[in-house]
C-alpha cells in the first residue's frame, strides 16, 4: 500500500456490482414504498411512506451516482454523474458511522450542521484496499495538517451560520404541520365522496395546473436573488441583518412551494399534484440551505484564496425532471388512480365500485355527502381516512 504524504492524493472508487446491487434492490423499494402510500386511504400512512420513498430514493441516486472521491491535502472532491462536489480541508468536521465493523465517513466543512457541504463516503462500497488507503490518508494527511479541528462553536462565522439553520428548521417545522393538515383535509374529503375529483370546473383544470407550476418554477429565480451576498453593505451589523433576514426569506419561499401542492390538490383532485409540489420544495429548501463557506465570506472571515468553488445549485434541473415526470405519471393511468377515495365494498363485504353520482367533481363544488347503499336495501361500507375510523363519519356530518 503507498505510503500517504502530503504531496499526494488519494482516489477511491465504488465497486461497481455494489452500485448495482444498490440500484436493483432501491429503486424497486422505492416503487414499492410509492405504490402501497398511494394506494392506501390511511393518510397519515401515505404520507409517511411516500416520504421514506423519496428519502431512500434520494440515497440510492447519490450512490449510484458516485463515480469517484478524490482527496488532496487542501480539498475533498466528489466526481458523480450530475456533478463535481468539492468542500474545502482547511476546517474539517468528520462524522463516523460504523456498521458490522465498516466505517463509513461523512466529512463537513466546519461543522455537522453544514449538512449542504458536505460529503459521503460509504465504506461498504469501497474494495477493502480503498478502505485501508482511506484509513491512511484521513489519518495521516489530515492530521499531520491539523485539518481535522473544526472552528470554534462560538466563533463569529458558526453562531451567524447556526441561527440561519434555525430559520430553516423553523419553517420546516410549519412543513410537517401542513401535512398533517393535508392528512385531515384528506381524510374528510374520503369520509365525504366516493371519489373526490377537485373543486375547479374541468375546463380550468389545465390552466390552474400550468399556473402553479409555473409558479413552482419562477420560485428559483427569486431564491437565487435572496442567496446573493450582501457583500457592498458595509456596516458589519446591518450586513449579518440582511444576511438572516435573506435565509429566513429563502425557506419562506422554498416551502411555500411545497405549500402549494394542498390548493392544487383540492382544485384538481390529484394527489400527485401534492407530492409533485412537496418535493420540488423539498428540493428547493436543501439547495438554497444555509452554507457555512457563505458567512465566512459574509464575515470576511474566509481564507484568502480558496481551494474549492462553490458547490454548484441544481434544484431547477431536478425540479423540471420532477414536474415533468409526475405530471405524465399522473395522467398516465385511469382517472380514479391517484384520487382521494373511498375503499367501498358491497352488502357481502366485497370490493366494489363506488358510486360516483355525488362525487365532488369538476365544477360540482362541494356536492353531497356520500351514502353507500345497494340494490336490496343494505347500507354499503366505506373504508377510509384514519384506518378502521373512516367509517365513524358521523361526527363531520357524514
Amino acid at each position: 500500500m503507498p505510503s500517504p504524504s502530503l504531496n499526494k492524493k488519494l482516489t477511491v472508487t465504488y465497486r461497481f456490482w455494489k452500485k448495482l446491487w444498490v440500484l436493483c434492490l432501491g429503486l424497486p423499494l422505492t416503487l414499492l414504498l410509492v405504490w402501497v402510500g398511494l394506494s392506501s386511504n390511511f393518510y397519515l400512512l401515505e404520507v409517511t411512506v411516500v416520504v421514506f420513498g423519496a428519502y431512500i430514493f434520494r440515497q440510492v441516486a447519490e450512490t449510484v451516482g458516485t463515480r469517484s472521491v478524490t482527496f488532496f491535502p487542501d480539498k475533498i472532491l466528489k466526481n458523480g454523474w450530475f456533478g463535481a462536489t468539492a468542500i474545502p480541508t482547511h476546517a474539517l468536521a468528520l462524522k463516523v458511522n460504523k456498521q458490522d465493523g465498516v466505517e463509513s465517513l461523512q466529512f463537513f466543512h466546519g461543522t455537522e450542521k453544514n449538512s449542504r457541504e458536505s460529503i459521503s463516503v460509504a465504506g461498504w462500497c469501497l474494495s477493502e484496499e480503498h478502505r485501508l488507503w482511506l484509513d491512511s490518508y484521513r489519518r495521516k494527511v489530515y492530521r499531520i495538517g491539523d485539518f481535522m479541528r473544526a472552528p470554534s462553536s462560538n466563533s463569529a462565522a458558526c453562531v451567524e451560520f447556526e441561527k440561519a439553520v434555525a430559520s430553516f428548521r423553523f419553517i420546516t417545522i410549519l412543513t410537517i404541520l401542513y401535512l398533517l393538515i393535508y392528512v385531515v383535509c384528506a381524510t374528510y374529503l374520503s369520509w365525504h365522496y366516493p371519489v373526490f375529483n377537485g373543486y375547479a370546473p374541468t375546463a380550468l383544470v389545465w390552466p390552474i395546473r400550468v399556473l402553479f407550476v409555473a409558479a413552482a418554477l419562477a420560485a428559483y429565480p427569486l431564491l437565487r436573488l435572496q442567496a446573493r451576498l450582501p457583500l457592498a453593505e458595509r456596516n458589519y451589523s446591518q450586513r449579518v441583518q440582511r444576511g438572516h433576514r435573506q435565509a429566513l426569506r429563502s425557506a419562506l419561499l422554498a416551502n411555500s412551494v411545497a405549500w402549494l401542492g394542498l390548493p392544487l390538490c383540492l382544485l384538481c383532485g390529484n394527489k400527485l399534484d401534492f407530492y409533485m409540489m412537496l418535493l420540488v420544495g423539498g428540493v428547493y429548501h436543501r439547495d438554497f440551505y444555509p452554507r457555512l463557506s457563505d458567512w465566512e465570506q459574509l464575515l470576511q472571515v474566509a481564507p484568502a484564496n480558496p481551494t474549492a468553488a462553490p458547490i454548484p445549485r441544481r434544484s431547477l434541473q431536478v425540479s423540471l425532471a420532477l414536474l415533468g415526470g409526475l405530471s405524465l405519471a399522473g395522467y398516465a393511468g385511469q382517472p380514479a388512480d391517484f384520487r382521494i377515495r373511498q375503499d367501498c365494498t358491497d352488502a357481502n363485504a366485497n370490493p366494489a365500485e363506488c358510486d360516483n353520482s355525488h362525487s365532488g367533481g369538476h365544477g360540482g363544488g362541494s356536492g353531497s355527502s356520500y351514502r353507500g347503499g345497494s340494490d336490496d336495501g343494505h347500507s354499503g361500507t366505506r373504508r377510509g381516512g384514519f384506518g378502521s375510523f373512516g367509517g365513524s363519519h358521523g361526527f363531520f356530518g357524514g
